[in-house]
């Protein structure tokens, strides 16, 4: 699990998300119907796509060795979700990568409020209940993580 300081730069501004993404994932789908085997895959893959944002943007700007292991943590990420053989899950993964880089790129912050869309979307292919309503499951997640 990811600690609440990680992801802080030199300056103290919370650049990463201060709740686990895993840990939110894993609560707002414990509440869907029955258990399915995706779930804890699809929070594994959470874990290191965080501890990818964490290598690269937690510090400041990031040297050589830190890009090489965020860099490593995002393509494991990949690699884990890619395990259940449907592109949908990694279509957003990529997605979230994607954005979470370029808010970061443009001096933002990567916070929950930017994951939730793409947590929900991975949690709707999972459960089936719509953008709409895994958002309100992932923002109940998050204040309570």
């Amino acid at each position: 699990m990811v600690r609440r300081e990680a992801g802080l730069s030199r300056s103290g501004r919370q650049r990463t998300p201060g709740a686990s993404l895993q840990s939110v994932f894993l609560l707002a789908a414990s509440g869907l119907p029955g258990e399915d085997p995706r779930v804890p895959v699809v929070a594994e893959a959470l874990g290191l796509l965080q501890r990818g944002f964490d290598a690269h943007y937690a510090a400041g700007a990031a040297d050589d060795e830190r890009v090489l292991v965020g860099d490593n943590e995002y393509a494991r990420a990949v690699e884990t979700i890619a395990r259940l053989d449907e592109p949908r899950f990694v279509a957003v993964a990529s997605r979230m990568i994607r954005d979470g880089a370029g808010r970061i790129a443009s001096g933002g912050q990567v916070d929950l409020e930017m994951c939730t869309p793409h947590l929900a979307g991975l949690l709707d292919i999972i459960s089936g209940e719509g953008q709409e309503a895994c958002e309100r499951r992932i923002r109940a997640a998050g204040r309570a993580v």
